[in-house]
């Protein structure tokens, strides 16, 4: 079996090595994600022969294994969750997987997979080996960072009207990046950023995991607390996990944060992204991500994923106004529902040789006795 475990600080280093050398640039494969939300997602990874295993024990599009990520004998690599899956009792579905890798899924499981239509023939079957399901609200948006940093060009024109118009409105601000002194700072317009959206009624921040601390919060609540908690890690462990950020002051008040991480070389993860009253009316997000994204391009930045829009509608409008150059879709894979034993084929032996499978051979007989 695969020796899953949760995720610590200690394997960011092997872990952002399988990533670069795979080439992709999700938001699910940067290190602080698979770190920040292991306890929402229940994530456990594990980390051999070049590549990065990750399992996700959420619910719905977070359920399943992730496409194994490195550099080396992929077929050998999914082989291996495939055999994790039988020998643990998972079944054997895959969340967050790309359209390049959902490819080299059918080809595996063309190649490898024997489809029991009845249940002892073995047959092949003419229906396709697996099921792909796609979430629309789980597509990260891609951007060229040199586009964010400039907003040169006629699309761009709303974004430069806002950055004007915070401009004109405050006569004086400054972006600082986050250090061990300010972090509190950062915190803190997380806070109030949270006060301003739930009110007062809404749960105190706060990261202890009881059920009983949170038990009368809404479900919004709750994912909010979820984001809280992250930050609250992010800015613990600012420097372990490659994390890179920055504090919004107008006129010495602090007014937002954003805080991002490298995902490969030269891909850059918007994980939070925070401005406060006022500000955020009056241009202030399209202030913070443009000098920001000045502030990755001068660090090698090429690329800039901010993540899914999570299926709002409000969001998802804001991303494309950005005009992302790809939306990377990710889709839920799993054995058609019509066909649950899918499972390799095993060359040492046919479905059919009953001695190789015992239980299919005790199923036949009860079939095949008669009622006294």
């Amino acid at each position: 079996m695969i020796p899953f475990k949760s995720p610590e600080l200690s394997d960011r280093e092997a872990a952002a090595k399988a990533v670069a050398a795979s080439g992709y640039i999700g938001s699910d494969a940067s290190f602080a994600n698979i770190y920040l939300l292991r306890k929402k997602y229940g994530t456990q990874v594990a980390l051999q022969d070049g590549f990065l295993f990750r399992y996700y024990n959420g619910q719905g599009s977070r359920r399943g294994y992730a496409f194994p990520l490195g550099e080396g004998d992929v077929s050998a690599a999914l082989a291996r969750i495939v055999d994790d899956a039988r020998e643990s009792g998972r079944p054997p579905e895959f969340c967050l997987v790309d359209e390049p890798r959902a490819q080299i899924l059918r080809e595996y499981f063309n190649a490898n997979c024997v489809v029991e239509t009845d249940g002892f023939s073995g047959k092949e079957s003419a229906e396709p080996v697996l099921h792909f399901e796609n979430n629309r609200g789980d597509s990260d948006y891609v951007y060229s960072a040199e586009a964010l940093a400039t907003l040169a060009g006629n699309q761009y024109r709303k974004k430069r009207n806002h950055v004007s118009r915070f401009n004109r409105t405050y006569g004086q601000f400054e972006l600082q990046e986050i250090t061990a002194e300010n972090a509190g700072v950062a915190l803190e317009i997380e806070k109030s950023w949270l006060k301003s959206v739930a009110g007062d009624s809404a749960c105190e921040p706060t990261c202890e995991c009881e059920e009983a601390a949170r038990a009368e919060c809404s479900e919004d609540e709750l994912s909010r607390m979820a984001e809280y908690c992250a930050i609250v890690e992010a800015l613990e462990n600012f420097d372990a996990l490659g994390m890179k950020g920055a504090v919004l002051y107008v006129e010495g008040k602090p007014v937002g944060m954003t805080m991002a991480s490298e995902i490969a070389p030269g891909a850059w993860d918007i994980h939070f992204e925070k401005v406060i009253g006022e500000y955020a009316d009056n241009g202030g997000y399209a202030v913070i991500n443009k000098m920001f994204a000045e502030r990755l391009v001068a660090a090698g930045a090429n690329f800039i994923n901010r993540e899914e829009d999570i299926g709002l509608e409000g969001l998802r409008k804001a991303k494309l106004s950005y005009y992302p150059l790809t939306i990377l879709d990710k889709t839920h894979v799993s054995c058609h529902p019509r066909d649950p034993q899918c499972h390799p084929r095993d060359l040492t032996c046919h479905p059919r040789d009953l001695t190789c499978h015992p239980e299919r051979s005790a199923q036949r007989e009860v079939e095949g006795s008669s009622p006294e």
